[in-house]
């Protein structure tokens, strides 16, 4: 299994998130904390998400995506693109209700500018069960089904939270 990696750029007013190989929830505080810092920001009007070299993508990290997404539509008034060549992780998109959130193009188009490797660091525990429970609850957001996937999943994780 390959190990993920994230990277980004700013390309004009558009931030573009790279995820490459397997992403999983041990990225979720790295991407994370991405997040929170770039929603702070007003100098730019559009998020862009590549998953051309995704292999595989696990529901936190597909949580992280959705608050894209919903921030997106919040603040700049449209729809994500999201770009994604690999059949299975179309497959997944598609389960989770993500082809009603994002602009999905099924693309490979390059990015002319440099990428910027985001650090993954040894995540702390609390912060990611924060993180992971969050990003569930974005998912569970989406539609009935994944509010009954993810049922079980969340109760075990808020009970880990209020302790």
């Amino acid at each position: 299994m390959e190990s993920g990696a994230a990277f980004y750029v700013r390309q004009g007013n558009i931030y573009i998130l790279k995820l490459i190989g397997d992403i999983r929830y041990t990225m979720g505080c790295a991407l994370g904390d991405f997040l929170d810092r770039l929603f702070t920001h007003t100098d730019y009007n559009d998020i862009v998400v590549d998953l051309t070299e995704t292999h595989s993508i696990d529901s936190t990290s597909l949580g992280l995506l959705a608050k894209i997404a919903n921030f997106n539509l919040q603040h700049f008034a449209h729809k994500t693109t999201l770009l994604s060549t690999n059949p299975d992780v179309n497959q997944i998109l598609d389960s989770m209700g993500f082809y009603e959130i994002f602009n999905i193009r099924d693309t490979g188009e390059a990015i002319t500018a440099a990428l910027q490797q985001l650090a993954i660091d040894t995540p702390c525990k609390d912060e990611l069960t924060r993180i992971v429970y969050e990003a569930h609850q974005t998912l569970s957001d989406l539609n009935s089904r994944n509010q009954e996937a993810f049922k079980g999943v969340l109760d075990s994780l808020r009970s880990r939270l209020n302790n």
